[in-house]
C-alpha cells in the first residue's frame, strides 16, 4: 500500500519512529538496518530525525517506518501495563517465530518486520 506524506508529516514520523528505537534501546547500526538507510548514512542523519528532519520520501523507508509502529503499537497492546516489555519482549526468543524477533528484523528487512507484526496483530491477515 502506497503512503503519500508530506513532509511535516514525514518529520513527525521520524520523530515516533526513533522516540521508538529509544524505547526499544536499539544502537545506531540497528536503527539504520530496520529504516533501511545505506551504511554510509552517519550518526548525525539519525539525531536530525530525532528534531524532526523529515525522512526521505522513498517507499521502502516509509513502508519500515510504518512497520515500526505498527509494531509497538502491537506490543503496547499486547502488554498494556509494563512499558518495558517491547524493549524485552524483542530481545528474546518466541518460539512461534522460530527466532529472537529483533534479529529477524534486521536480518529479514521488510518481509521479517511485517512477519513480526503480524504474529503480534492478527488483524493483518484478515481480508
Amino acid at each position: 500500500m502506497a503512503l503519500e506524506l508530506n513532509e511535516e508529516e514525514r518529520g513527525r514520523l521520524a520523530q515516533l519512529v526513533m522516540n521508538i528505537f529509544e524505547d526499544w534501546r536499539l544502537d545506531t547500526d540497528d536503527q539504520k538496518v530496520l529504516l533501511g538507510l545505506s551504511a554510509r548514512e552517519g550518526v548525525r542523519t539519525l539525531s536530525h530525525f530525532r528534531r524532526g528532519k523529515p525522512l526521505p520520501d522513498e517507499q521502502d523507508i516509509i513502508e519500515r517506518a510504518r512497520h515500526v509502529l505498527g509494531i509497538q503499537h502491537s506490543l503496547q497492546r499486547v502488554y498494556p501495563l509494563n512499558a518495558k516489555m517491547p524493549q524485552f519482549w524483542l530481545c528474546h526468543r518466541n518460539k512461534a517465530l522460530k527466532g529472537f524477533p529483533l534479529q529477524i528484523m534486521l536480518e529479514e528487512g521488510l518481509p521479517g518486520m511485517h512477519r513480526v507484526w503480524r504474529h503480534l496483530d492478527c488483524t493483518l491477515n484478515w481480508v
